[in-house]
């Protein structure tokens, strides 16, 4: 008989110990962030793989019913992620996600304009990718030509952080100390992470190189870092042989030390570009795909990338 209850209060009991927030997020550097902030009390469900880019995917319906039971969806925006537009809208839950884009306080970069007027078809293919086509604008905000890579900036990964704290505290008040002294930890190592990678990176800040796509300009920029140019606009989109020629000018043109490849897209194109030269070539993995999740995840993916440009620039 005593048995018999204790097994009641255990199945009464379950549903309040398993009853964690449930975060749906889109690709892996929103993970990191949710990650640092969620910590064990929350469940976080990535619909994106970490092998997998945004720029070409597609929903499954596994995803959708991931978005049906999420208490709040966080995701960079239709700039990046257009396939969730719809499945946001359908569900329901536009307007209890969180879009870093749109958060305030953030700091946008638009795309540069000067990158694309050799290759107009490939800057209309990366508009359609993208989810600029067409100058839509989405609950209000019109995004056509931001770079959508916010989270290579530790100041936006900074806001979102606070935006996730404040909506995990509004999902399970009875943790808000937990969620707030996250935040804190985080904005703290961030403040001292960030610091760290700017000496770091300083010492090869004249370096030239070529970037696979255009899509590290928060990064370069925060850190003083500048390219001399990117293979593609696009990334799903493999370069003709007048954008390979006037790539191959620039490296010899800016005395490129580096070219850039990325582990999610076949280094095909590099290896061509560089046969019968001396220029060194490494990747740089703007998703963290290797990166192990955890309350660190983010500082360690800012690590693994200044790695990157240090191995290959210095």
């Amino acid at each position: 008989m005593n048995k018999f209850l204790f097994a009641l209060g255990v199945s009464a009991l379950s549903p309040l110990v398993l009853a964690k927030p449930t975060i749906v997020t889109s690709i892996k550097p929103v993970s990191m962030v949710v990650a640092a902030i969620a910590g064990d009390h929350a469940e976080i469900q990535q619909i994106v793989s970490s092998t997998a880019s945004p720029h070409d995917f597609a929903m499954r319906p596994s995803d959708l019913r991931k978005i049906s039971n999420a208490d709040t969806v966080v995701w960079v925006g239709e700039s990046l992620e257009r396939f969730l537009e719809k499945p946001l809208k359908n569900a329901g839950k536009e307007q209890s996600s969180i879009e870093w884009l749109a958060l305030e306080g953030m700091s946008l970069h638009n795309f540069a304009e000067e990158a694309h007027d050799d290759e107009g078809e490939e800057h209309e293919e990366h508009k359609e990718h993208e989810g600029h086509e067409g100058h839509e604008e989405h609950e209000g905000h019109n995004h056509d030509g931001v770079d959508p890579h916010v989270w290579l900036s530790p100041d936006n990964a900074r806001v979102l952080a606070k935006a996730v704290a404040a909506r995990l505290v509004s999902l399970d008040a009875e943790n808000a100390t937990y969620y707030e002294g996250n935040l804190a930890t985080f904005e703290k190592g961030l403040t001292a992470k960030d610091a760290e990678i700017r000496q770091a990176l300083s010492k090869v800040s004249t370096v030239p190189y070529i970037v696979f796509h255009d899509g590290y300009s928060y990064f370069e920029q925060h850190y003083g870092l500048s390219h001399s140019g990117e293979i593609t606009v696009s990334p799903e989109r493999k370069p003709g042989a007048k954008k390979v020629a006037e790539i191959r000018r620039e490296i010899e043109e800016h005395k490129v030390q580096c070219v850039f490849s990325e582990p999610q897209f076949s280094p095909a194109i590099v290896e061509i570009l560089l046969e019968g030269s001396s220029v060194k070539t490494a990747p740089l993995d703007p998703l963290g795909g290797n990166v192990a999740m955890g309350k660190n995840a983010y500082f360690s993916f800012l690590d693994n990338l200044s790695g990157q440009f240090l191995s290959c620039l210095g």
